[in-house]
């Protein structure tokens, strides 16, 4: 908790910077022309993690240079750090939310609809669902043979499997990864705030539920240079998404007793119990069971939307699992 609020703070300066160099632009006569250039060699991390940035029509926002500092568009940045966005035209103002990634909002990428993906074997099923309908578990273990679309998500208590090969820290990392979504519980905004969470004070539009996913992590190999086994080979949770599309990006997978990412974090530890490290040579395999806060879009049905392959493009590079 206390590590990502400095994170968080950190990215926040980048935001807070960033305004205060937009102001000045602003300053002489509200609008004026300026000379900037785009440098798509600049490289941004996150957490050490290589990260990209995409327009709402999947086309690449490269960092900008002007008068020797470099500039990142407003949201761009709020979705990675997970703080809320808005503009209002009416006063020309740009409103931020101090959201952490347990917050939900609203998110204006790309949608996979029905004529862009792949013909399904499973129609979605578009009839609003309560959070309480969901069922509490489901011990299958299943090997799914759903293609993990919007249209065709994985069902609950089957286990998809992948593999992926990506660029990390100028390296490359390959390994076979396996996910599934073992348990689907409601929870309340009173109990994610005991966890040390917020959420969002518009309790009409969002349900929660606590996800219990394991996630196996077989043949990790990098190609050069070294990097930690739980940065490098960690699946990212988005957030969630419906049939029609409403999305929510975030998910709280750290922080609290069991989470996710923390559970990753145990399981590569070496005997000295500090974090493990891997470099060319090495082959490492791993498993971890831990837990999610998911934030839902209200009525409907929500899926699990969870990063598959940074190297794949933006509507091919997430897999959707079923919640109910």
């Amino acid at each position: 908790m206390k590590k990502h609020s400095k994170l968080t703070l950190v990215a926040l300066v980048m935001v807070v910077t960033s305004i205060v160099a937009f102001s000045t632009v602003w300053g002489y006569s509200a609008i004026r022309k300026i000379e900037a250039t785009a440098n798509d060699n600049i490289k941004v991390y996150y957490d050490d993690q290589l990260k990209s940035f995409t327009e709402t029509d999947g086309s690449k926002i490269s960092p900008v240079i002007i008068n020797g500092r470099t500039y990142l568009p407003l949201r761009a940045v709020a979705d990675l750090v997970g703080l809320g966005v808005e503009w209002d035209s009416a006063s020309q103002s740009v409103k931020l939310s101090s959201n952490n990634s347990g917050v939900p909002y609203k998110d204006n990428s790309p949608v996979v609809t029905n004529s862009q993906a792949p013909a399904s074997t499973q129609p979605a099923n578009n009839t609003p669902a309560p959070v309480s309908a969901q069922p509490s578990s489901n011990t299958s273990a299943s090997t799914s043979n759903n293609s993990a679309t919007l249209t065709d998500p994985v069902k609950l208590g089957e286990t998809y499997s992948w593999s992926a090969s990506e660029d990390y820290l100028g390296s490359k990392a390959s390994a076979n990864y396996s996910f599934v979504v073992k348990k689907v519980e409601p929870i309340t905004a009173s109990d994610i705030s005991k966890l040390g969470f917020k959420t969002s004070s518009d309790s009409n539009k969002f349900d929660y539920v606590m996800i219990t996913a394991e996630q196996s992590v077989s043949n990790a190999k990098l190609a050069s240079g070294e990097a930690y086994l739980n940065l490098a080979f960690y699946r990212e949770i988005w957030g969630s998404k419906t049939p029609s599309g409403d999305s929510v990006i975030g998910g709280t997978d750290f922080g609290f007793t069991d989470s996710l990412k923390d559970s990753s974090e145990e399981v590569t530890k070496d005997s000295n119990g500090f974090l493990k490290k891997i470099k060319p040579g090495d082959v490492e395999n791993f498993k971890y069971e831990g837990k999610i806060i998911l934030p839902l879009t209200k009525g409907q049905e929500n899926f699990l939307v969870l990063e598959k392959d940074q190297s794949l493009s933006y509507e091919n590079k997430f897999i959707y699992f079923r919640l109910k």
